[in-house]
């Protein structure tokens, strides 16, 4: 049996498994969240984006204060994470941010 054949099969039942239980502990606050969890929430954002300066955590901070308040709901939030994280890899933060502002205008009518 050649090799790559060898790796291929070898890896292939594990796939799965093995990624989840590799990173599910690293980053405890990536696990779905229910509604009155803003403390998670906020936690959940600032790892997922990679905030890394204060005008970026003020911003997640005001997401979450509208999610408290029900001015945004979480499903869309939520949902423009997921996309934000699909869309760029290294730093996720600036697609959350102007695809958030775009929707919130044009669905809800709220300016962020």
């Amino acid at each position: 049996m050649k090799r790559r054949q060898f790796l291929l099969h070898a890896t292939r039942g594990m796939q799965g498994t093995t990624i989840g239980l590799l990173f599910s502990p690293l980053v405890p606050s990536l696990t779905p969240l229910q509604a009155g969890q803003s403390g998670q929430l906020g936690d959940q954002l600032n790892a997922g984006l990679k905030v890394r300066k204060p005008a970026e955590k003020l911003f997640i901070a005001r997401v979450v204060q509208l999610v408290d308040k029900k001015v945004l709901p979480l499903s869309m939030v939520l949902g423009i994470f997921k996309y934000a994280r699909k869309k760029e890899d290294r730093y996720p933060f600036f697609y959350f941010r102007e695809a958030l502002k775009i929707r919130a205008a044009k669905e809800l009518g709220v300016k962020l």
